[in-house]
């Protein structure tokens, strides 16, 4: 009995001082006493860190390790990225979803049927008046667009080649706050008369639907135009098809143009039409050489879109400007007037036809568009007036569509 006694109280003695040399006591700066755990019997171990070390070689490398783990600086944008989102900015501000439904597709292709209808009209007053109208012309062609820019070539039905005396074309950049409108038109050879009368002798009835090639007229104009009410109002849903318009809404429309204009006539072919058909021989009398001009004019005008069905939209668009004329004319007889006075209402009178030009336009569409088809019809209609004081240029330009495309 005294045997088993002695063995459990030196066991417990063992234990006891066992325990005890087993733990360590590291002093801290701030006289506090932490119990670590024991070190390991082999302190070269590198897969478990001795705890037996300098408390302050611990802080040191955690700090280390949170100074070196700082977020990466991001890679800089180059200047055509850069450019871009600039644009894209300006181009596609924030809309209001409830009035547009912005359609992510950057790619449209369509096809479009063009009937073009035009009528000119030569007014020289007493001395002369031509009014000629070609034939109604049906063209077809193919268009393409990339988000803001479309562009497209129509071919003459009747011909498949190119007339050098009547070449049309045109290009145009659509965004949500603004469009740009480039023309550049060349028409001659394919005029038929519609009214004639030289030094006060009226030729129509005579020479009524007679061809006549002998105008040439020629049209190279930008014109730049901004939507006011941009948020509800898209523009670019009721002639572009690449929005939908999913509320009726109006805006104004404000803008500004440039335009380079030329008519030329050949008046020995148009005294010769009448001498032949009326059995005279008038001398050729030459009004003018030719009639050149720039134009600068401003803009005004609304625009409506009524959404009368799910997908359906007609739309209406209705602007005029006034603008001022820079003359580089070639005339004879028709300046060759004497004034035996000034005369405050004649100069005005004057400087109305010779510097100022009204032009107006309108655009009315039909169409139906789910997202990714469109197919529908508009109409385009320009009236353009300008002259040299003595005489006044007005045309009309009238261009029906029917299309039908595809977004994507």
């Amino acid at each position: 009995m005294r045997t088993l006694l002695s063995n459990i109280l030196f066991l417990t003695l063992s234990l006891t001082m066992s325990a005890q040399t087993d733990t360590v006591s590291v002093s801290l700066p701030d006289s506090t006493t932490t119990t670590l755990p024991p070190c390991p019997t082999i302190c070269n171990n590198k897969t478990r860190p001795r705890v037996c070390d300098n408390i302050a070689d611990t802080t040191t490398t955690t700090t280390t390790t949170t100074t070196t783990d700082t977020i990466p600086a991001q890679k800089k944008q180059n200047f055509f990225v850069k450019a871009y989102y600039f644009f894209d900015r300006i181009f596609s501000p924030p809309r209001d979803s409830n009035y547009i439904d912005v359609q992510n597709y950057n790619w449209c292709a369509e096809l479009q049927l063009t009937n073009r209808i035009e009528l000119l009209d030569v007014d020289g007053g007493s001395n002369f008046r031509i009014t000629v109208a070609p034939k109604v012309r049906t063209r077809i062609g193919p268009f393409f667009g990339w988000r803001f820019a479309f562009l497209g070539y129509n071919i003459d039905i009747k011909s498949l080649f190119l007339n050098n005396d009547d070449m049309d074309l045109g290009g145009s950049v659509y965004s949500s706050t603004f469009g740009l409108d480039l023309f550049y038109r060349r028409v001659g050879g394919n005029y038929n008369i519609r009214h004639l009368s030289m030094n006060g002798i009226d030729y129509s009835s005579l020479l009524k639907g007679e061809p006549f090639d002998g105008i040439n007229m020629g049209m190279t104009r930008i014109s730049f135009y901004y939507v006011t009410n941009y948020k509800h109002y898209s523009h670019q849903a009721a002639f572009s098809q690449t929005n939908r318009q999913l509320r009726s809404a109006g805006s104004p429309i404000l803008g500004a143009a440039y335009a380079h204009n030329r008519c030329v006539i050949d008046w020995e072919k148009l005294t010769n039409v009448v001498n032949e058909r009326n059995n005279t021989n008038y001398p050729v009398n030459e009004i003018f050489g030719y009639m050149k001009n720039d134009e600068i004019s401003f803009t005004g005008g609304y625009a409506y879109n009524w959404v009368f069905s799910k997908n359906w939209l007609a739309a209406a668009e209705l602007t005029g400007s006034i603008g001022y004329l820079i003359q580089h004319n070639s005339l004879t007889t028709a300046e060759e007037t004497s004034h035996s006075g000034f005369d405050i209402l004649e100069y005005l009178d004057d400087f109305r036809k010779k510097n100022l030009c009204f032009n107006g336009n309108m655009r009315l569409a039909l169409l139906w568009n789910n997202g990714p088809w469109f197919a529908g019809t508009q109409g385009v209609f320009f009236y353009y007036q300008h002259g040299s004081g003595k005489i006044t240029t007005r045309n009309i330009l009238g261009t029906i569509y029917f299309y039908v495309g595809w977004n994507f």
